[in-house]
């Protein structure tokens, strides 16, 4: 993969800060900055070739193909999820600073409405839509009603993230898609909680158009 950093600028600029604003508390915004946007959309990439390959007893049977329709959401998820567990390891190891966890998390936290706004009847948005309910069951996250942000644990974040690779792995190896659309059809929505702080976006580009001119 080839991540164009002045892109990947431009989308933060353009929607992934500004979306920040809105929907997180004022008290975390200060915590959403370029540098982990990029290395997690980095570590999204790099997470797509981890996981399980092959469904659990089925031969040589792809999970691309046994979750059929299903798979695309569950692996963008997994993906994004995966990235953000990644780099908590390269933190963990001492090859990213200790200071860059709280601005990893928030910043991923926050890039997932960027996601979401493509809706979850694509595979990016249901798989963005999937983790921010994961987290709000877990506690990791919370919607205050009253501002119509979101706030994030920095406590439990972490074991929040774990546990949802934990849990969408072990489906991608067992192969079940009835247990896989369960749980889409569980988390893979778009709660009143999300759609209230989305509906504040409205101004706000979904995404950019890059334009090659030297490409005519």
């Amino acid at each position: 993969k080839v991540l164009l950093k002045n892109v990947m600028q431009a989308k933060y600029d353009k929607a992934g800060l500004p979306i920040a604003k809105r929907v997180v508390d004022p008290s975390l915004v200060g915590l959403v900055t370029f540098q982990p946007f990029f290395d997690h959309v980095l570590f999204h990439e790099l997470s797509h070739t981890l996981g399980p390959a092959f469904v659990l007893n089925q031969g040589k049977d792809e999970v691309r193909m046994a979750l059929g329709a299903s798979y695309s959401p569950l692996e963008e998820g997994k993906a994004d999820v995966m990235g953000a567990y990644n780099i908590l390891y390269m933190i963990e190891l001492g090859e990213f600073p200790q200071d860059f966890r709280e601005k990893l998390l928030v910043s991923y936290f926050a890039g997932l409405f960027r996601s979401v706004r493509f809706g979850v009847a694509e595979a990016h948005g249901k798989g963005a839509a999937m983790q921010i309910n994961y987290f709000l069951e877990k506690g990791a996250a919370r919607f205050d009603d009253s501002t119509g942000k979101f706030t994030v644990n920095l406590d439990v974040f972490d074991k929040a993230i774990g546990e949802l690779v934990h849990d969408v792995v072990l489906l991608q190896h067992n192969g079940d898609k009835a247990a896989v659309d369960a749980f889409l059809g569980k988390h893979g929505v778009m709660s009143p909680a999300m759609e209230k702080a989305l509906s504040k976006l409205g101004d706000i580009p979904v995404d950019i158009r890059p334009v090659y001119p030297l490409a005519n």
